[in-house]
């Protein structure tokens, strides 16, 4: 299933929305094997354009190969940075010159702000592989951690809002205090915040999780608490380490000796979870991140039919398999596939 919480574009809404909302137009020809998406015949030739950020671009060579005998021709450039004002390739596709791009973080504000601009709508974002799991510099789970002498539990999605932010739209009054976070005998011992210098003005990839998935609820948007001068992702597992009473977010593959990861939950009473491989790739663990395909819909609320057929193979038995072939990522779960099938099975008939 997808992590609770997730998202308005992400609310966590937008990527629900591609399974509940997406609207895939009537075609000539077959519908894509496994994946219910209408496909033209096989022997039509398409060529679609978008862009790829660099730790993609492997997988993406497979898929390519995989669809080299299908006509379908997929180009992208050198791959870039999943920035727009990084990438000249996602800008372009921003700006409506390209036909998609892949994403393997959340799509920055500037970014959201420029595409509806062009657009005068939100991208559709279709999650087509299911992040990684400690793999350094991917697309890792995002995960708390606190010092290793810090022996807290667990901690729900309202205890983090309550501690990282100043909006607490999850209902908790603020927790300035270890004891206040339900650790037994540290009453008084001050939270101390690392890395604030990730959401202190543009917002690092895992700020934009954390605040899109945990700190923000429905349409409301969460803010941070000041933490400016604490440091940013590149140290704040280091100071984590020094400090007794730090708590910081990171990627799981960045965890180092000297911390410890604290199980979270979604809502206070449930079960704990922590990131482990199984977790992750089942979907249990809520703050598991997804590698996304972003595309446009037309003025008619439909996607570009070429778009719609390659997404349904991303999605096939064929695709997810190659997925499941490369080291790097983990294939989307059986409800994430039997959802977007069932949903896209709905379509008109092609």
């Amino acid at each position: 299933m997808m992590a609770k919480g997730k998202r308005a574009i992400m609310t966590r809404t937008i990527k629900t929305a591609v399974f509940l909302l997406i609207l895939i137009p009537a075609c000539a020809g077959a519908r894509h094997p496994s994946s219910g998406l209408c496909a033209r015949n096989p022997t039509d030739k398409a060529l679609i354009s978008g862009s790829v950020p660099p730790i993609l671009a492997p997988l993406l060579g497979k898929w390519r190969a995989e669809l080299s005998g299908t006509g379908l021709s997929v180009e992208t450039g050198p791959p870039g940075p999943p920035q727009g004002a990084l990438d000249p390739g996602l800008a372009a596709f921003l700006d409506g010159k390209r036909d998609f791009a892949f994403l393997t973080r959340e799509i920055a504000e500037e970014d959201l702000a420029r595409f509806r601009r062009a657009h005068g709508t939100d991208p559709v974002v279709i999650p087509v592989a299911g992040g990684s799991w400690t793999r350094f510099g991917y697309v890792d789970p995002v995960v708390m951690i606190v010092n290793a002498a810090n022996p807290i539990r667990s901690l729900s999605f309202a205890q983090i809002d309550a501690i990282f932010s100043t909006s607490r739209l999850r209902g908790y009054t603020p927790i300035t205090d270890w004891g206040q976070a339900g650790v037994a005998g540290w009453q008084g011992r001050p939270i101390r915040l690392v890395g604030g210098d990730a959401w202190a003005s543009a917002e690092s990839a895992r700020a934009l999780t954390v605040r899109r998935w945990v700190l923000s609820v429905g349409n409301r948007v969460g803010t941070w608490r000041e933490a400016s001068g604490t440091g940013s992702e590149a140290d704040n597992v280091e100071r984590v380490v020094r400090d007794p009473l730090a708590i910081a977010f990171t990627g799981a593959g960045h965890v180092l000796p000297g911390t410890r990861v604290v199980p979270v939950m979604v809502k206070a009473g449930g079960r704990p979870v922590m990131p482990t491989r199984d977790a992750v790739a089942n979907g249990r663990y809520p703050l598991s991140r997804t590698v996304d395909l972003v595309v446009a819909r037309r003025p008619d609320g439909t996607i570009a039919p070429q778009v719609a057929r390659f997404a349904g193979y991303l999605l096939s038995k064929k695709g997810q398999d190659a997925v499941e072939g490369d080291d790097s990522f983990l294939p989307l779960t059986r409800a994430q596939l039997l959802q977007a099938r069932r949903m896209l099975r709905t379509q008109p008939s092609c």
